[in-house]
């Protein structure tokens, strides 16, 4: 018998400023070329008259300074018992196990929203600075472009009732308490292993919403409880065959559970944010308090090849997931003010199906003009779909959230003993997938595929030291927001650049 015990805590505090302004000088005229279909977005080509930029009038649009604090805590018990299940055990074994976890979180946000329209022409900084294919330089709000001085907006120009609103819909409180209790019964035969295994999955749950009435924030938070629980079975069976061949075949039922903003949050707006994958000036975002957890039926069948004295496999999966009440997040995408809004909402889905095919290769030995190689390459093709209801009409979508159609990615590795390190190159191949379904098929958003290419390099510079050099996304890839029915559309393009990272690694094993 073991008997885990554990606590963790963890606190995040931010504060983001917003600044923004925007300028409409009149009989001006541009060019614009690009083609967002295939993977381009509109760019300006040229200007009737650039001067005009330069001479005109800045007025301000979306100030706004925002504080986030969260805090986390998460106490955790947990006790195992086995019998005869070690590696190489013969006949009857089995494993059983408890755990019980809270989970509790508490966030609370402050925003400060002025009005738009001030007269903000004095801070217009004209760089030598050109995107690509512009015709006119950057033009950045603020001098030092690092520290905007508030004191100049009149204290009197900031709207007290949208800030107040903003700030206390967006706050939230939610404890999730987790019982678990587990037997699994193994047999073990010389060349056949059978597991059959159930576990129950006791959840309940309070989530402290605030409220509104007539467009008014309340901090009287309303409370609701919920509890689910549910039996999941697995069975496994493994043989192994002659030749260093093993089969394995199982099956399980799995349960994913809502993040607690899915079921806590009220309404949240955030206009300017650093969440990138958003082509929306604002976005607003809210809980869900009857979403379900996705609970899901899989089914595996991997048959795997051992060779070099153990150091290499090969292998092949086929995978199956039977889906039920799958989490999407329901986008909404409409124009107001001149501004784009995005409104998104997690739902459940009513059925939805995942299958696809998994190969991989591994080699921890490969000897190659005395030289020492690590090699692995994995490559997965899924399909996929998902029906729902859209204002009461049952819907189908080829894709399920987040999930694209291949995934491959591959590693080498140089061992170089005489500096008691190496050289490792990763590249990564993900395909497009979707991050939202809209009100209409034609609002889907999601990601653009890509590529990316990472480098490491190490070696030992004392008996416990050593340093390490890393290249992030040496390739420069960039990543692309996408809409539309089939994701064909180009909204937003963000680049990242390459990351360069210095590791010192201290080792007293």
């Amino acid at each position: 018998m073991v008997i885990r015990a554990g606590y963790t805590w963890e606190d995040y505090d931010n504060y983001q400023p917003l600044e923004r302004m925007r300028t409409y000088p009149s009989k001006l005229y541009a060019n614009y070329s690009g083609d967002p279909e295939n993977g381009e977005m509109f760019r300006i080509d040229s200007l009737s008259n650039p001067n005009l930029v330069k001479n005109a009038t800045w007025k301000s649009y979306q100030m706004q300074q925002q504080w986030r604090q969260s805090s986390e805590s998460i106490p955790t018990v947990r006790a195992d018992y086995n019998y005869n299940i070690a590696p190489g055990a013969r006949g009857f074994g089995l494993a059983a196990g408890f755990e019980w976890r809270e989970f509790n979180i508490q966030f609370n946000e402050q925003d400060k929203i002025w009005n738009n329209g001030a007269n903000v022409t004095s801070d217009a900084m004209y760089s030598n600075y050109y995107p690509w294919r512009w015709s006119i330089p950057f033009v950045f709000m603020n001098v030092n472009g690092l520290t905007y001085d508030w004191s100049k907006l009149s204290q009197s120009a900031a709207n007290a009732a949208t800030s107040k609103y903003n700030s206390t819909m967006s706050d939230y409180r939610y404890r999730e308490d987790v019982t678990d209790g587990y037997l699994s019964l193994h047999y073990a035969l010389p060349k056949t292993v059978f597991i059959a295994g159930v576990r129950a999955d006791n959840v309940n749950y309070t989530s402290w919403s605030p409220t509104s009435s007539n467009g008014i924030a309340s901090s009287n938070f309303a409370r609701r409880n919920g509890s689910y629980i549910n039996p999941l079975p697995s069975f496994d069976i493994v043989h192994h065959f002659p030749m260093s061949i093993n089969l394995h075949a199982s099956y399980s039922r799995s349960i994913g559970r809502p993040t607690p903003s899915n079921i806590a949050q009220a309404e949240k707006m955030t206009c300017g944010s650093s969440d990138e994958t958003s082509i929306a000036t604002c976005t607003i975002s809210m809980g869900n308090p009857n979403l379900r957890p996705r609970k899901a039926h899989n089914f595996d069948v991997a048959l795997d090849k051992f060779f070099d004295h153990g150091n290499g496999v090969l292998s092949a999966t086929f995978f199956s997931k039977i889906i039920s009440d799958d989490i999407y997040n329901q986008t909404s995408i409409y124009s107001q003010d001149g501004e784009i809004y995005e409104s998104t909402t997690p739902m459940n889905a009513t059925s939805s199906i995942l299958r696809g095919v998994e190969f991989s290769a591994l080699d921890r030995s490969i000897a190659v003009l005395g030289q020492v190689f690590d090699l692995s390459v994995n490559a997965t093709w899924m399909q996929g779909h998902m029906h729902y209801y859209e204002n009461g009409v049952l819907m189908r979508t080829n894709h399920l959230i987040y999930q694209p159609d291949v995934l491959v990615n591959g590693a080498v590795t140089w061992h170089i003993p005489a500096i008691h390190g190496g050289l490792r190159a990763t590249a990564n191949y993900n395909g497009k997938f979707l991050t939202g379904l809209g009100t209409t098929p034609n609002d889907n958003t999601g990601q653009g595929d890509t590529f990316m290419l990472n480098m490491a390099f190490w070696h030992r510079v004392y008996k416990t030291v050593s340093f390490k050099y890393e290249v992030q996304n040496l390739t420069n890839t960039h990543f692309n927001n996408v809409t539309g029915s089939k994701l064909q559309y180009t909204d937003n393009t963000n680049y990242l650049g390459r990351g360069v990272y210095f590791h010192l690694i201290m080792d007293y094993n």
